[in-house]
């Protein structure tokens, strides 16, 4: 800033030219001092402004890139999670309870049909089940026709001992499983019109004494499934698509490529039209630009989908066969975007850029202008602490400025909306009374050393509302040294992640609770029955297993309908859970089966005595509206480890309990009815 001394003397004549001077030399000093800050600040600026729309085009690529990439990862996680579901439901079918029943004799072919068609309507998934027998014999076969579900009548049934899913699972020990790639569906020799993309998966039929009956077979409806995986991939305008692993298009080819090769002898792949796409994509690429367009692929393995989701489970797989072409089993999912598509998503960032580089311009000029009238540092000093309150004001967030020891300073408006208290409130206090729990508030000092050593500390806290409420915050934790002082100041930025964590929370509650229920389900049962078995062994106390089947259930879900069923099966279920302990897990294994875990018991004796407790809760009448039903129970007893040592052998032990136990009841009716004839 120009300092401009004026003299007022005493004659008019020299106050007049003295004033004018001193006119002339003050504006000469603004000018100068807008130009001194405009010229600096507008090079910089411009040369930002260069930079930027320089690198424009590839930071939105980046962004871009990274909204399909999350999509894709999206895509893969319903394809896998689908997977998983048909896994679980293939081995639910190899060891359902009709088939159990046609074996043993007491139910018809007929039934299991029924079955059938109940899961596959339910599902809504699956083209096809069948059960065949031990020759390859189709003995029932479901279909799903047109979105109804029907029993083919047994002069249409077929041999299927050549097929690959037959042969591979016929021999194949219990827990196992074949699955083919993807291909179109045949019917005597010829592909099914129109076409039914399909994945095969199979499964042997044992009977409770090892003994094989047959194979499990499911077709996967592969086009479904696929279209639920690319659907979130319809990002932007972007074309998404399916290869198999030669690049022959599966989904979202030109009309007539689908599926050529199977169609037309001619094979038709995404080389011949995108050839340097092609190229990328064998070279594991999986976010790219070409001349064709922007892609993000992903290269999926099947083996590698089934394996990653069943890495827990006793399952053992077979891949596909020598018959079968290998690229189906290897899939390329991913989505393309035009270059024109690119092109319309780039130009908006360059239009708001011109529109805010002239904004800024503007700005600068003002602030130039500013300055030349006052003195430097008073404008920067007033500016910054503007523009600091003004941020904290503005922010959404949850800020607080504290001191060196951690003592809270200044709190934003964001802060009271998250902890409910107000800035009189929290002023003065140390951060640590936030924190929900005592090892929480011990951490902080460690997390302020950590924020004074690297400069920042970001992580996850669980904090106490005013009201009493805990809720999660993901807080970065920034140190700030006045360089004048050499005084560290810390800010502490959160945002709420309750509402996340309850999310995924629920996500995991629904994986692992029975839906009717709520009772945890057969995935969670073996899960705790595995952890109450590791800590018997290390405590050396014993483990009692209750396998629970109803009896007499069948005929109230013949009589009344499924509705009044699955009330009985809830009451049944809320019984059973208020006769044990409240440590002891009570758990729906599917249909009318439940399950206990009896923590800590003293031998059979007192696990007898639980089972008899549990019987005798459920023989009570039920009351449903103006019905009251009774049904019985059978329920096999297993203790570990006295009676076996493995958690898989304790199941089958109390569930072959259980059968006995089931078969006695029944002679003991038969000679009972033939008494009072």
């Amino acid at each position: 800033m120009n300092r401009v001394s004026i003299t007022v003397p005493a004659r008019n004549g020299l106050e007049h030219g003295s004033s004018n001077s001193g006119k002339a030399m003050i504006r000469f000093g603004h000018v100068k001092s807008f130009l001194v800050c405009f010229a600096p600040l507008s090079a910089v600026f411009l040369a930002v402004v260069g930079l930027l729309s320089w690198e424009g085009s590839a930071v939105r690529e980046k962004v871009i890139s990274d909204d399909q990439r999350y999509a894709l990862e999206k895509s893969i996680s319903v394809l896998r999670e689908r997977i998983d579901i048909v896994v679980s439901d293939l081995l639910i079918l190899s060891e359902s309870q009709q088939i159990d029943a046609v074996i043993a004799g007491t139910a018809s072919l007929d039934q299991v049909a029924d079955e059938f068609a109940v899961f596959s309507l339910r599902r809504g998934i699956y083209d096809q089940i069948r059960l065949l027998d031990n020759d390859g014999m189709e003995i029932v076969r479901v279909n799903y026709g047109s979105g109804i579900p029907f029993s083919v009548p047994r002069r249409e049934l077929q041999n299927k001992s050549e097929r690959p899913y037959f042969q591979l699972a016929r021999n194949a020990p219990r827990g196992t499983i074949y699955i083919s790639g993807v291909d179109l569906n045949e019917e005597f020799g010829q592909i099914e019109k129109p076409i039914k993309p399909v994945i095969r998966l199979s499964a042997p039929v044992f009977d409770r004494f090892g003994e094989r009956h047959g194979v499990v077979v499911l077709n996967l409806r592969a086009a479904s499934t696929l279209e639920e995986v690319v659907k979130s991939l319809k990002l932007d305008g972007a074309e998404p698509f399916v290869l198999d692993g030669d690049g022959g298009w599966m989904l979202g080819g030109k009309p007539g490529e689908n599926w050529s090769e199977e169609l037309t002898g001619m094979p038709a792949v995404i080389g011949d039209r995108y050839p340097k796409a092609w190229e990328s994509m064998q070279l594991g690429l999986q976010s790219f630009r070409v001349d064709s367009g922007f892609y993000s692929v992903q290269r999926l393995d099947v083996s590698d989908l089934l394996l990653a989701r069943n890495s827990n489970r006793s399952l053992s797989v077979i891949f596909g066969s020598d018959q079968e072409k290998s690229s189906r089993l290897n899939l390329y999912v991913g989505a393309r975007l035009p270059n024109d598509v690119l092109e319309q998503l780039l130009s908006p960032e360059r239009d708001t850029l011109t529109i805010v580089s002239t904004a800024f311009i503007f700005l600068i000029a003002i602030g130039s202008a500013a300055y030349a009238w006052t003195r430097q540092n008073q404008i920067v000093a007033s500016f910054d602490a503007r523009l600091s309150e003004q941020v904290l004001r503005a922010s959404k967030n949850s800020v607080v400025v504290a001191d060196d020891t951690g003592t809270i300073l200044k709190v934003n408006p964001g802060f009271t909306a998250m902890t409910g208290y107000l800035p009189n409130e929290a002023i003065g206090k140390p951060l640590s009374f936030l924190r929900a729990q005592r090892e929480n508030a011990e951490a902080l000092d460690e997390i302020l050393m950590a924020a004074r050593a690297n400069g920042t500390w970001e992580g996850e806290v669980r904090n106490r509302r005013k009201s009493g409420d805990f809720f999660y915050s993901n807080v970065v934790v920034s140190a700030i040294t006045d360089p004048t002082t050499s005084d560290v100041n810390f800010v502490e930025m959160g945002f709420d992640i309750s509402r996340h964590m309850e999310n995924a929370q629920e996500l995991w509650r629904q994986a692992n609770h029975d839906a009717l229920t709520g009772l945890p389900n057969r995935l969670l049962f073996e899960d705790r029955l595995e952890v109450a078995c590791g800590h018997a062994e290390n405590e050396g106390h014993s483990i009692g297993l209750l396998y629970i089947d109803l009896d007499g259930f069948k005929p109230v879900n013949d009589r009344y309908g499924h509705e009044i069923g699955d009330q009985v099966l809830r009451k049944v279920g809320e019984r059973i859970k208020n006769t044990v302990r409240q440590g002891d897990t009570v758990a729906r294994l599917g249909g009318d089966e439940f399950a206990v875990i009896a923590d800590a018991v003293n031998g059979r004796d007192e696990a007898e005595w639980v089972a008899q407790k549990i019987a005798a809760s459920i023989q009570r009448p039920i009351e449903i509206d103006a019905l009251s039903i009774t049904v019985g129970a059978s329920i096999g007893i297993a203790v570990y480890p006295g009676d076996c040592n493995e958690t898989i052998a304790l199941i089958g032990f109390a569930d072959e309990k259980m059968y006995q136990q089931k078969r006695v009841r029944k002679a003991k009716g038969s000679d009972a009815a033939r008494a009072l004839h």
